[in-house]
Order: C-alpha cells, then sequence, then structure tokens
C-alpha cells in the first residue's frame, strides 16, 4: 500500500519510534523516506507534536544515517536541539532555585518526573527532555507553608479570574515568577485521588531515595519501580490516555528512557501488582504492549500476545491517522462534560457543606457561560467549530 506523503500514518510512528530507539535497524524504505524531504514531513512533524525533536536529534547523530543526511535537515535538528538544551539549563536553574528555598525553610522535596529525570541522568542529554513545569511533592503538613515560601520569594500565581480552583487538586496552582523559566508545581498527592490507590503519596515517601541537584543541594526522588509506575499511571489514567484511545508518544518515550537507565532496579512484578490491585491492569498492558510496538521495549512481562492490549494499540494509532492529532468537535464537548463528573467537581470545589455536588456543579456552569462571553475566550472556542 502507498504512503499518504502529506500525512502522518501508522507507518510514521514505526519509523519515529525506530529513529528514536534503534537507529542503525533501520531499512532501506525507512532510510529512504528520511532522506526524501516530502516523505520525511510526516515523521518530523510526528516529531514535533510529541516534542522529541532534542531525542532524535541526538539519536540520529549518533547513528550510521547522520553523515547521509541532506544539509537543511542536519541544520534543522541541530537548532532545535540547542534550543532544547538551552531550555533544559534553564528549567534546571530554575528547579535548584526553587528547591534551595524549600530545603531553606526545612522542607522535604521529592523531584518528579521530568525534573528528576535531568538531574538523575535518565534524560542524557538534558536536549532530549522537553518539559513545561517542574513537580515537587511536599509533606501534605508543610504543603500550605511551602507556598508561601516560594511565593515570598517572587512566585505568582496564575491571575487568570477563570482558573480553575484547586480546593481538592493534587497539587496546587501553578507558580510562576518573572523570568523563570517555567512554572513550579507544588504536589501534595502523587497522583489525583481518584487513581491514587496506583501509587501511595505514604509508599512514596517511605522508599523516596536522594537526589543530587547541586554538590550541596540534595532533595529526594522516587524509586526506579515507582517511576515507571508514576510514568504510566500519569498518562494512562490521570491524563486519561487509555479511555481517549490516546498514547503520549512523548511520555512513552521517557518510559522506555526509565526502564533503559534502571534496568534491573525495576521491578516488574512489583509494578504489575500496583495495577492489578487497583483493576487497573489493561491500561498498563496497554501502553508495555504500545512501547514494545513502537520502540521494541521488552520486559520481563509476557505481553506479545495480549489481544486486548493489541487492539488498543491499533485502534489508538488509527484514531490517530483519521483525525491527524486533532481534537474533534466532538471530543472537545466530551472533555467538557467530563469536567461535571462527580470526581472532578469534588477536587475542583471540594466535598464539605450541603449538596457539594449539585452546588459545584453550578459553580462551574457559572464559569464556562463566563468565560463563553469574555472576547479572547469565545475567539479561542469559535476556532475550534469552524
Amino acid at each position: 500500500m502507498a504512503l499518504n506523503n502529506n500525512k502522518i500514518n501508522q507507518q510514521t510512528f514505526y519509523d519515529l519510534g525506530m529513529w528514536l530507539s534503534f537507529p542503525n535497524k533501520h531499512t532501506n524504505a525507512q532510510l529512504a523516506r528520511l532522506q526524501d524531504e516530502d516523505k520525511r514531513l510526516p515523521l518530523v512533524t510526528l516529531a514535533n507534536n510529541y516534542w522529541l525533536i532534542g531525542a532524535l536529534a541526538h539519536s540520529l547523530k549518533n547513528s550510521t544515517v547522520w553523515s547521509t543526511l541532506d544539509p537543511e535537515l542536519i541544520t534543522y535538528l541541530l537548532e532545535l536541539e540547542q534550543f532544547y538544551l538551552q531550555r533544559s539549563q534553564s528549567i534546571k536553574d530554575e528547579a535548584i532555585f526553587a528547591c534551595q528555598l524549600l530545603v531553606d525553610a526545612n522542607i522535604k522535596v521529592v523531584m518528579l518526573k521530568g525534573g528528576a529525570n535531568m538531574f538523575s541522568g535518565v534524560a542524557s542529554p538534558i536536549s532530549t527532555r522537553f518539559m513545561t513545569d517542574i513537580d515537587l511533592l511536599i509533606p501534605e503538613q508543610q504543603y500550605q507553608r511551602a507556598n508561601d515560601v516560594l511565593m515570598a520569594h517572587g512566585y505568582e500565581e496564575n491571575q487568570d479570574e477563570h482558573a480553575m480552583p484547586a480546593t481538592e487538586h493534587h497539587h496546587a496552582s501553578a507558580l510562576y515568577r518573572h523570568n523563570g523559566a517555567c512554572c513550579i508545581e507544588l504536589h501534595r498527592w502523587v497522583l489525583k485521588q481518584s487513581v491514587s490507590d496506583v501509587l501511595a503519596t505514604e509508599d512514596v515517601w517511605q522508599q523516596a531515595i536522594p537526589l543530587q541537584l547541586t554538590a550541596a543541594l540534595q532533595v529526594l526522588q522516587l524509586t526506579a519501580s515507582h517511576q515507571v509506575i508514576l510514568s504510566i499511571a500519569h498518562s494512562e489514567l490521570s491524563n486519561t490516555g487509555y479511555e481517549d484511545k490516546h498514547f503520549d508518544l512523548r511520555q512513552l518515550i521517557n518510559l522506555v528512557e526509565i526502564t533503559n537507565f534502571y534496568q534491573s532496579e525495576v521491578n516488574w512484578a512489583t509494578v504489575k501488582q500496583h495495577f492489578i490491585r487497583c483493576n487497573k491492569l489493561q491500561p498498563f498492558n496497554a501502553l508495555l504492549y504500545a512501547a514494545m510496538r513502537i520502540t521494541n521495549l521488552h520486559t520481563p512481562l509476557n505481553i506479545e500476545y495480549d489481544k486486548p492490549a493489541k487492539q488498543h494499540f491499533l485502534e489508538c494509532l488509527a484514531q490517530f491517522e483519521q483525525r491527524q492529532g486533532l481534537t474533534s468537535k466532538f471530543n472537545h464537548f466530551t472533555k467538557l462534560l467530563k469536567e461535571y463528573k462527580r470526581d472532578s467537581i469534588f477536587v475542583a470545589y471540594g466535598r464539605n457543606g450541603h449538596m457539594p455536588l449539585t452546588k459545584g456543579r453550578l459553580k462551574h456552569l457559572k464559569r464556562h457561560f463566563l468565560m463563553a462571553i469574555k472576547p479572547k475566550y469565545l475567539q479561542r472556542w469559535l476556532k475550534r467549530f469552524k
């Protein structure tokens, strides 16, 4: 079957996974597509969609094909890789600044997700990792004081009057400072309450290990197994990737990097048990199957012949190919409706008082109405439905 040169298709995912993970095992057809200016456009677009150009540039530079690429592609990759590198270094500096403030105030910190990966060596070089925020887990009894400490040193909350409240959210409102590289999100729980049984915050604190930020500054990070659990639970459950039939390719690559970096330190039997105990084995298997097909990741768990996982994977690819990654009108309304579900309302507005669910939904309806009549929001929504 002939490939469509203008659109992302299933083969594009396989090609990108190969170039990111085992570039020296390419086929002649894959190399021909990469060397052709028109045929590689879907590949570059897909990499950009998931902020993977830095990782792609690094992988290709260390492969046998780099010298065969045309100067235009090489220049493009190198320039973006340099941008990613500079941004990641600025984010590391921001993380050090914020963590130093908290440590000086005798507040314990566990650095989560990508921030920890840039200091631990998982993201190596740091240009391979693109981030938008720094996630810091704080003991719940110190949660408010940590927020006050950062705000006393120049950090501010989002001033948007229609920003979502966070009464029972697992993290506080994002904090920004003038000329800061990115926002800081203080977490009191590792995951939102509705999926917290996958990885209990208490377990994280009990098993957290040291993470050196500078010679004089040390915080904590998750164990290797907990990092794998959080990576999968965050993308597939918290961000509803499994339910929406959409796997986040950036998070999938991050999972592979964690696995390859820690290797035998990941206890896969324990990881699997975390998902079994809360009846979430299918999302777990589905993402591992996708990682196997896209990046050739193999674990001690036998999921190669898992039929539901395979079916889910193919449906994810088919949906992306059909929509080209764009959110449909129907999906936009579906996401809005999800905000009115019981758990979402309680997270935003709390569950205390008389008729909290009804009052919360009315408050949320009012919020959406006020947003809709504001010119900047109205224009944004109208664009979605043109």
